[in-house]
């Protein structure tokens, strides 16, 4: 029998039925199509959602190792009305979602330092903020400002206790042995990079923030000394003046 007169036999057979057998005969036949085409319809709605509503960012800590405690947005937020950004027009993120650890050969560490990586070199991140492991890493390749040219006079004065420092001649060392090839000669980072006495060229290049309250209710770090640093390409110091004000309460 043609399929047509099979089709046509089947829809008359139909017609025949209940209201609750031809209920059941669309669920049994047509389920799977109506989900797949809900499930379609709700992804290219979800998209055009997401689409219409990506705001870009304005400002972007890198917060390696780390996670967001429930109190996250209230930091956000108050960061965001301090610096004077309108989070409805614009989105502020500090990046709890990266984890690099010494292991070179784990993809997850892989991954996070190249995404890290490319986001820097977009100009992207305006702090990082992380243990000194990763911190040295990206000191000592000169990724960070000399916050003797970021902090105003007024801060320094208050906050120099806090610095971090690196040594700038151990970094040239490393820059040394790096293009010789002369890796097994590689320099080691000072011992106490709160300690800047024992070093040849020291400079500060970041913040111990690990004792500060704001810090302690809003992330939860990997390591024990937490460190801020600001990076070489910011522009919006302001914005960063006003983060590291919030994280150390102290008033303009």
């Amino acid at each position: 029998m043609p399929v047509m007169d099979e089709f046509r036999e089947e829809r008359e057979a139909i017609k025949q039925k209940s209201l609750k057998e031809r209920l059941q005969y669309f669920v049994d036949y047509y389920k799977w199509h109506v989900i797949g085409g809900v499930a379609l319809i709700a992804f290219v709605v979800s998209l055009i959602y997401s689409v219409a509503t990506r705001k870009d960012w304005v400002f972007y800590g890198a917060f390696v190792n780390s996670y967001q405690t429930p109190a996250y947005d209230a930091f956000r937020e108050d960061f965001a009305q301090r610096a004077g950004i309108d989070l409805n027009k614009y989105d502020v993120l500090f990046d709890s979602n990266m984890y690099i650890t010494d292991n070179a050969y784990d993809q997850g560490n892989v991954d996070a330092t190249e995404r890290l990586g490319v986001y820097i070199a977009a100009g992207d991140v305006d702090v990082m903020a992380s243990g000194p492991l990763v911190i040295n890493r990206y000191a000592y390749n000169g990724m960070f400002r000399d916050l003797r040219q970021v902090l105003p006079p007024e801060l320094q004065a208050p906050l120099e206790s806090c610095y971090y420092y690196m040594d700038a001649a151990v970094a040239a060392q490393i820059e040394a042995a790096q293009e010789s090839g002369a890796l097994e000669t590689m320099p080691v980072y000072p011992a106490d990079p709160s300690d800047p006495s024992a070093m040849e060229d020291p400079i500060p290049v970041g913040l111990y923030i690990q004792d500060c309250p704001r810090i302690q209710e809003t992330f939860v770090f990997q390591e024990e000394d937490v460190i801020l640093g600001v990076l070489g390409n910011v522009t919006d110091t302001e914005s960063v003046l006003q983060l590291i004000r919030m994280i150390y309460e102290l008033e303009e």
